[in-house]
């Protein structure tokens, strides 16, 4: 029997995998294969701790994944907050003055043929077209300031976007105005991210998780005798490389 299979067959012993939707079960395949091949379990207890190590080791895998997504969502939140407040109306006039002709056209307020203009007017501050938009909108209970700060906020998004995609025009534009803001990311998620979340993963990847002896097999294990001891400390011997501190 090759050792691929029998790390296989060894693990399919103790239940299914603990994988998760998304997650790879090819990888844990392997994972466990390269424990068994360098552990070598002779018999059924040392194949046990295998189990229970490799269980352990994939958790604190999935908890780290798990870290490490919350950082990038509370990044990109953080980032589409502070552009949010730092976009100049410059970077998006143009946007502005298309979703105000759209919106004037769906209600169906004002000369149809005329929005277009009236909208690139108002977009450019134009005292006149600003009153009329301001007239027009007042008959469906709406101000030029909502759809302005929605407009505001779909180009935040945008950039956001286009910067996570490392887009070069978004990505020169955000490093700007995070240098004339004096704050980079790492600042904007620390004032974003609620502690209590940050908190909740660095202890569950970190946490005073079982060491060797404090593992429900080594607990059994000890209740038997020295002999089977020496055969834990063997089995896992290298527990010592995943870090439980």
């Amino acid at each position: 029997m090759s050792k691929a299979l029998k790390a296989v067959t060894v693990h399919s012993l103790f239940g299914p995998r603990p994988v998760v939707e998304g997650e790879d079960a090819a990888a844990y395949d392997e994972l466990f294969g390269r424990v068994c091949a360098a552990v070598k379990p002779a018999d059924v207890i040392d194949e046990i701790l295998v189990a229970d190590l490799v269980a352990l080791e994939w958790e604190v895998l999935r908890w780290r994944r798990l870290k490490s997504s919350l950082i990038q969502v509370s990044a990109l939140k953080a980032l589409k907050g502070f552009l949010e407040k730092q976009l100049g109306y410059d970077l998006y006039r143009e946007q502005f003055e298309h979703d105000l002709a759209e919106f004037l056209r769906a209600n169906r307020v004002g000369d149809t043929q005329d929005v277009a203009r009236l909208a690139r007017h108002c977009a450019w501050n134009d005292p006149g077209a600003n009153a009329k938009v301001d007239a027009l909108l007042d008959r469906i209970e709406t101000h030029r300031d909502y759809l302005q700060n929605k407009t505001k906020a779909r180009k935040a998004e945008q950039l956001v976007q286009e910067y996570s995609r490392r887009k070069p025009g978004a990505v020169r534009l955000i490093d700007k105005l995070l240098a004339r803001a004096g704050v980079n990311i790492d600042v904007l998620i620390v004032q974003d991210l609620r502690e209590k979340e940050l908190d909740y993963i660095e202890r569950m990847v970190s946490r005073p998780s079982p060491r060797l002896a404090a593992t429900p097999a080594c607990a059994r294990l000890s209740a038997v005798g020295p002999s089977s001891a020496k055969q834990c400390a063997k089995a896992c011997k290298n527990w010592r490389a995943v870090r439980f501190k």
